[in-house]
C-alpha cells in the first residue's frame, strides 16, 4: 500500500509559506484529491488558494477556457490539454505556482479517450517556469494511480524549492 509523502509535503509546504508563495491547482482525472492533500498540510492556509475540478470536459472548455480543438484531437486526457488547464488558471486567480493533473484512473467505455488507465499528465509552473510530465501506472487501481499522482507533484514541487533555494 502506498502512502502521501507527507514529510516531502511539509517540506514544500514550509518552503511555500516561508516564501508567500501561492498555489492554485486545475484537478480533472483526480477530482478534487490532491487539493484535500494539500490542504491537509499545516500550513497549507498561508499558500494554498484552491482550485478547480473539471471532471467535465465541459468544465475544461467553459471554466479553463481549453481550446474545443484540442480536445477533440488530444483528447480530454493529454498533455496538451493539461497545459492548456494551466494556462486557463492563470486567467481565474493570481498565484505562483499553478498545478494542472489529467489521467485516466479507470477503464472508461467511450471512444473519446486516447489515454490508457495509468496514465498521468501534469503540468506545473513554478514562478514562471513552467514543466509537463507524463507518468503511466502499470498494474494500478485507481488509488494508487491517484496517489502516485499526487506524491508526484509533491516531489516535483519539492525540486523546484531545491532549484529556487540555490
Amino acid at each position: 500500500m502506498e502512502y502521501i509523502d507527507t514529510t516531502t509535503l511539509d517540506k514544500v509546504g514550509q518552503f511555500l509559506k516561508d516564501n508567500q508563495l501561492k498555489v492554485f491547482i486545475g484537478e480533472s482525472m483526480t477530482g478534487g484529491f490532491l487539493g484535500s492533500v494539500l490542504s491537509m498540510q499545516t500550513d497549507s492556509g498561508s499558500y494554498f488558494l484552491g482550485g478547480v475540478t473539471s471532471y467535465a470536459t465541459s468544465v475544461k472548455k467553459s471554466l479553463l477556457q481549453v481550446d474545443d480543438h484540442s480536445i477533440s484531437y488530444f483528447t480530454p486526457e493529454s498533455s496538451e490539454v493539461t497545459f492548456e488547464m494551466l494556462e486557463g488558471l492563470k486567467k481565474l486567480v493570481e498565484a505562483d505556482v499553478y498545478v494542472a493533473i489529467t489521467g485516466m484512473a479507470f477503464p472508461d467505455s467511450s471512444t473519446e479517450h486516447q489515454a490508457e488507465v495509468g496514465d498521468i499528465f501534469i503540468a506545473i509552473c513554478f514562478s514562471g517556469i513552467h514543466m509537463r510530465k507524463t507518468l503511466h501506472c502499470v498494474d494500478c487501481d485507481a488509488a494508487q494511480i491517484y496517489i502516485t499522482a499526487v506524491n508526484h507533484i509533491i516531489h516535483e514541487l519539492y525540486r523546484f524549492t531545491l532549484d529556487l533555494d540555490d
